[in-house]
């Protein structure tokens, strides 16, 4: 499962990339002849089906191994070394940005087809220079961390991770450097090639850190080495590649392109950044003011529920942001706001539902998935998920913000919810414990989503049916209520059933209270008996 636990290291690439693709695409496409438009927005179409299957087919093929992966780690390493591991992931993402500085993205923006097509300097110039030029910002970072590190009391800052040091800024400088490999692949649209070498690499990455967990014992550290050896074939073997292109050659450095690449993708390293520490400084909290055995029980909370919320948010990113560009460039604003009220409405009815299942069956799918050992963790999850769930909404209350290009002022609202959370985890984690860090996870999401849809709502607003939310929040109640009756010992057994009844109940409850749900129901009862 793509989660915010050990899964997470294979995602190599940010979602501030996918943005600049379709800014690159158009840039490509208003440099060309252009064909009929009819013509032309059938081609694309067929081209955007083509390669949002291939990205689909290697999220599902990462999502798969991830669900493998996570029962087996939880097992065989202490509550205390999986929390190790986390906060390594953690301080490997912070580390990885710092790193890449942004190339990645400038990897999508400058990458010009025709020009690359009829100059063969312009085309050296280009991959020479994102390359050493990332190469060149890794090592730089990687000397100061190190620099940092001398002069400072390492060892009471992060505690059981001065050991991982070494490791974790090996695989800093590989994520960096892969992060831009893997860029030129997307932008020279080699989809599957892409997708296979992702989900090839985390399966091989698991197999080796299992091997290796076999050997020297149930360590972080055996995760860390695993990684850092297929990540740096991987590595190896891609710019092999471009060498054998001849692509890649110190001369053709650019230092003019060079400052340019930097100065479009740095600013958004503060957004990158921002990101990481609203989701990643509980870890170094906890750990402080709780201790390890703490932090493992928080991180694999943290990991199911952000597992949960990866199957909602990862078909809507897939998917809903092209369609409202698209209406909004068609249709226009106010179509734009009645289908993004529409879909949050869609949103809210499933969260909800969804809520109210992992609060009633969240324990056993805890005990199944991760073992009994983490079971005082079950109270953690639904509080968790609430959090992401109201972040994830980000997706339609940001929207104005996105269409209109205002992302410094999400950079902005992200870096007021990550001190938000800090202080608050300052707070309640000394009074609280692992609870305070949930409630603080919580509490920083709901900054940062009540700031977007303020400075949002002013460009595009969205009109959200408080009546049928409270529609919602009732039916969760009653199908929480009644499915926390269930009484069964078999933790898959009452994962299940718990499940299947919160659900029926929700839906049934709904059905009776709500004339649009009945309505969409009804429907699609008759579109069934119609084809059957």
């Amino acid at each position: 499962m793509a989660s915010s636990s050990i899964h997470e290291s294979a995602d190599w690439e940010t979602g501030n990339d996918l943005i600049i693709v379709s800014d690159a695409a158009s840039a490509t496409a208003r440099e060309t002849v252009q064909p009929p438009a009819a013509s032309l927005l059938g081609h694309e179409l067929k081209t955007l089906a083509r390669e949002s299957s291939h990205y689909l087919a290697g999220l599902i093929g990462n999502l798969a191994l991830g669900f493998v992966s996570f029962p087996i780690f939880t097992r065989v390493l202490s509550v205390s070394e999986y929390g190790i591991m986390d906060l390594g992931q953690r301080l490997l993402l912070m580390l990885t940005i710092a790193s890449k500085l942004g190339f990645q993205n400038a990897s999508l923006r400058f990458y010009n087809r025709q020009e690359f097509a009829k100059s063969v300097t312009s085309e050296r110039s280009y991959y020479s220079t994102l390359f050493f030029g990332m190469l060149a910002n890794s090592v730089t970072v990687g000397l100061l961390f190190l620099l940092a590190a001398g002069l400072l009391p390492t060892a009471s800052i992060l505690g059981s991770l001065a050991n991982l040091v070494y490791l974790i800024l090996g695989l800093s400088l590989l994520r960096a450097m892969g992060s831009v490999l893997w860029g030129f692949m997307r932008i020279e649209e080699r989809t599957k090639t892409f997708n296979i070498l992702q989900v090839t690499t985390k399966a091989t990455t698991l197999a080796i850190v299992f091997a290796l967990l076999a050997w020297i014992g149930p360590y972080a550290r055996a995760y860390f080495v695993g990684a850092l050896g297929v990540e740096a074939v991987l590595v190896v073997a891609l710019t092999l590649w471009l060498i054998s292109r001849r692509v890649l050659i110190p001369r053709c450095f650019n230092i003019s392109f060079f400052r340019a690449a930097f100065a479009f993708g740095a600013p958004l390293v503060l957004y990158e950044f921002a990101f990481a520490v609203l989701g990643s400084a509980d870890r170094f909290l906890v750990r402080h003011y709780v201790g390890a055995n703490a932090l493992g029980l928080y991180s694999v909370a943290y990991g199911l529920a952000a597992n949960v919320n990866e199957f909602l948010i990862a078909p809507l990113t897939l998917a809903l942001v092209p369609i409202y560009l698209r209406i909004w460039t068609s249709d226009g604003p106010q179509k734009t706001s009645a289908f993004l009220t529409l879909a949050f409405d869609l949103f809210i009815l499933t969260a909800a539902g969804v809520l109210a299942a992992v609060a009633t069956a969240g324990h056993s799918a805890l005990v199944l998935l991760a073992s009994s050992k983490y079971s005082r963790a079950d109270s953690l999850i639904p509080v968790i998920l609430c959090g992401l769930l109201i972040w994830t909404a980000n997706i339609f209350v940001g929207a104005g913000l996105f269409i209109h290009k205002q992302t410094v002022k999400m950079a902005g609202f992200l870096v007021f919810a990550a001190i938000a959370n800090i202080l608050l985890n300052c707070l309640l984690l000394p009074r609280m414990g692992i609870m305070g860090g949930a409630i603080a996870t919580l509490l920083s999401y709901l900054v940062f989503i009540v700031s977007v849809a303020w400075a949002s709502g002013r460009l595009l607003p969205l009109h959200v049916d408080l009546q049928s939310c409270a529609k919602y929040a009732v039916a969760a109640l009653i199908a929480w209520m009644v499915g926390s009756q269930l009484r069964i010992d078999t933790a898959a057994l009452s994962f299940m059933a718990k499940s299947a009844v919160v659900l029926t109940v929700y839906v049934s409850v709904l059905y009776a209270l709500s004339n649009r749900v009945r309505s969409a129901i009804n429907w699609a009862f008759t579109w069934i008996r119609a084809r059957c």
